[in-house]
């Protein structure tokens, strides 16, 4: 009896191991929608360690990688910002969003938020911290200190569009904001996939953005029934344009 019980027990250990997907697996294609990829062509930039010149007693006093390249070993390009432009429906996401300044860095660095919601930046280093926010041409947004080991404020973005985040303190501590005025944005993850679920049928603009890259455009239809398959592939001749 105590043979059948553990049997029982154990297979629906690995009944249930088996159910759990894995963890970094690649997301399934949605039933409906857009799905794809973003992918690098052509050199690969050969981008220079970022100096820690400061408080190096609690930053470190090693060089930083600089975050701003990461390929997949198929040239997948994570941190790629793609939306759709002109596709209805659908409210956008709500949060929470949350930006923290931890071991000397921004976290995460890319991501995007929704014009008008609460974005809560943290502070969870003991040092002076600030965070100086601007669009990419420059146009200043705010810059505010933060001086306080888990101290935090709240801002709120009321402007679509691509926000350039730096702390002038450490001038290695750069990071990058989406501020989306459509439920359809995301950034691209580690193998350079993106997913956009439930598109109404149509045609419409798939933009995608990334810092090193410029933007690219393309149209891109969703059909009646299925999911349209949306791959983008960016260059530095784009950067060029």
């Amino acid at each position: 009896m105590h043979f059948r019980v553990a049997f029982v027990l154990a297979a629906l250990v690995v009944f249930s191991l088996r159910a759990e997907p894995a963890a970094g697996g690649a997301p399934s294609a949605p039933s409906s929608g857009i799905f794809g990829k973003v992918t690098l062509s052509g050199p690969v930039p050969k981008l220079a360690a970022r100096p820690v010149n400061a408080d190096v007693a609690i930053c470190g006093k090693a060089d930083r990688p600089s975050p701003s390249l990461v390929l997949a070993k198929d040239k997948g390009l994570a941190n790629a910002v793609v939306w759709l432009e002109g596709a209805k429906g659908g409210a956008l996401p709500k949060g929470p969003f949350s930006l923290d300044q931890k071991s000397c860095l921004f976290t995460p660095y890319v991501q995007v938020v929704s014009k008008g919601a609460p974005v809560v930046v943290r502070n969870s280093d003991a040092v002076l911290h600030n965070v100086h926010a601007t669009t990419v041409a420059a146009a200043q947004i705010f810059n505010r200190a933060i001086p306080i080991k888990g101290q935090t404020f709240t801002e709120t973005f009321s402007e679509p569009g691509v926000v350039r985040l730096k702390c002038d303190v450490h001038t290695w501590m750069t990071a990058w904001l989406f501020v989306a005025d459509t439920p359809y944005a995301a950034v691209t993850d580690a193998e350079g996939r993106f997913s956009f679920p439930g598109v109404p049928p149509g045609t419409y603009r798939l933009k995608t953005w990334h810092e090193l890259f410029g933007e690219k455009s393309q149209p891109v239809t969703v059909p009646a029934s299925g999911a349209a398959k949306a791959d983008v592939t960016l260059s530095l001749l784009d950067a060029s344009n």
